[in-house]
């Protein structure tokens, strides 16, 4: 599928991830320290970028342990040429503290020098940064909303939620599809996440990774890339159920045509097959028993107060599937990757 050619990136430098002795680094080359926030601690596998626990290409993606107040919260995996993030992952627990925090933007500072402070820290409004996207990137426009990638709305504590606001984990995402129908994504996943992701010990867990895809020639302040689309990915052990549960959700990165617009839940199988390529799947959770080919789709009737799809006698309706029509905008060439 033509969808498919889209990850064509440059060629593969293997990397191993082994752990560091800078404890609390916040920019490494090891995931080990942040890995907990990953499903058997095991990393996506992103073709072109990201293959069989390696990174490519060093100097372009970064692994950052995101690291707020001296505790590690989530990890991102950041491209410092397009300046937004591959994906962040987290893991979802019990929330002590549901209110969006008052909080400032940070940066990542050891994007710009390794050896400077482990922490995020608040952006420096008269500097121009080189390996990372900085506020006034976003407030020159008025179509694009600095989306997060984590939700801050998905953080347990009050620290937690305003570790979500650093420009490391954020793309410029349209206003209304922001606002519209990808927050009634989160916001319904949340739902399902906190009902039925109970595990064995009586706690909520699961596990997200959501990220980017980029464009081809779409930037905002001719220095970020617009995403051509967002995506997502849960799973997790459902006490519940007595079964492992996981669904995927992607959207074009344009403006709702509608306020009344829902994102299709859709199989992991499904959305690894569009973020993939040809000749390499893109895994969300590997090595797990996150179930490939069945949705989440039959719990929406329980939740109430949820904004999840409507569902009429019982089954869930969604909006046709529009990727035959837009996978050509979103094909990415192996020669722009190289002169890049």
């Amino acid at each position: 599928m033509m969808f498919q050619q889209m990850w064509h990136f440059l060629p593969i430098t293997a990397l191993l991830f082994s752990l560091s002795d800078r404890t609390f680094a916040e920019v490494v080359q090891s995931i080990s320290d942040c890995d907990h926030y990953l499903l058997n601690h095991t990393l996506p596998h992103v073709p072109g970028i990201l293959e069989d626990g390696r990174i490519l290409n060093q100097n372009r993606y970064k692994i950052i342990c995101q690291t707020y107040r001296n505790r590690r919260r989530f990890v991102t995996l950041y491209d410092v040429q397009n300046k937004i993030p591959v994906f962040s992952a987290f893991r979802f627990v019990d929330q002590v503290d549901r209110k969006r925090p008052k909080t400032y933007w940070k940066i990542e500072p050891q994007l710009e020098n390794e050896s400077t402070n482990k922490n995020m820290m608040r952006e420096n409004k008269m500097k121009n940064y080189t390996y990372q996207a900085s506020n006034k990137d976003y407030k020159a426009n008025n179509t694009f909303d600095r989306g997060h990638i984590f939700p801050s709305s998905y953080a347990s504590s009050k620290e937690d939620k305003e570790s979500t606001f650093t420009l490391t984990n954020i793309v410029p995402q349209a206003e209304s599809f922001n606002k519209g129908s990808w927050n009634k994504m989160e916001i319904c996943t949340k739902c399902v996440m906190e009902k039925y992701c109970i595990n064995s010990s009586g706690g909520t867990e699961g596990f997200v990774v959501t990220g980017a895809q980029p464009s081809l020639n779409s930037v905002l302040n001719d220095r970020v890339n617009v995403p051509s689309a967002l995506w997502s990915a849960f799973c997790c052990y459902s006490a519940v159920r007595g079964a492992w549960i996981a669904s995927g959700h992607w959207g074009n990165n344009v403006q709702d045509e509608s306020k009344h617009k829902y994102l299709e839940t859709m199989t992991l199988e499904n959305l690894q097959h569009i973020l993939g390529m040809s000749n390499s799947e893109f895994v969300m959770f590997p090595g797990t028993k996150c179930p490939l080919t069945t949705t989440v789709t039959e719990f929406y009737p329980e939740l109430k107060n949820c904004p999840c799809p409507p569902t009429v006698s019982g089954s869930i309706t969604s909006p046709p599937s529009h990727f035959a029509f837009i996978f050509p905008l979103f094909v990415y060439s192996y020669l722009h990757w190289v002169s890049c």
